[in-house]
């Protein structure tokens, strides 16, 4: 594969994460961070790949704009991440006042260990 070949197939990456960012879809969006990640291992071995006699001006200004791309996505990712988590918390909330807290987090129990309906029923 040529460096113009390696260079496209990056940017068709960067297109793909980019689009499936946008669409907020979960599953591209996992597909796709995976396929990011992929490329940022593949854009960080592209100078011990190719030679100095391969990189032309153009393609050098290019590979700089892959790489602040790819460093933007990775930002969003990120980001993407931090903000599903605090919905993820807000859903299922694991303070003090959470029902199960205490069996999940292997603390000794307080209480009795079951929840007041089956305290009647005993």
């Amino acid at each position: 594969m040529t460096l113009q070949e390696m260079l496209d197939s990056l940017d068709a990456v960067v297109q793909m994460v980019s689009a499936s960012m946008q669409a907020q879809d979960p599953a591209a969006l996992e597909q796709s961070s995976t396929r990011m990640r992929d490329a940022m291992v593949a854009f960080s071995q592209l100078v011990r790949r190719f030679g100095p006699d391969d990189w032309t001006p153009e393609l050098r200004e290019r590979a700089a704009r892959l790489g602040e791309a790819l460093n933007l996505l990775r930002d969003q990712t990120a980001r993407m991440n931090v903000l599903a988590q605090r919905r993820a918390q807000a859903l299922v909330p694991m303070g003090d006042d959470a029902t199960y807290e205490r069996s999940l987090g292997n603390k000794p129990s307080s209480g009795q260990g079951r929840a007041r309906i089956y305290h009647a029923a005993s």
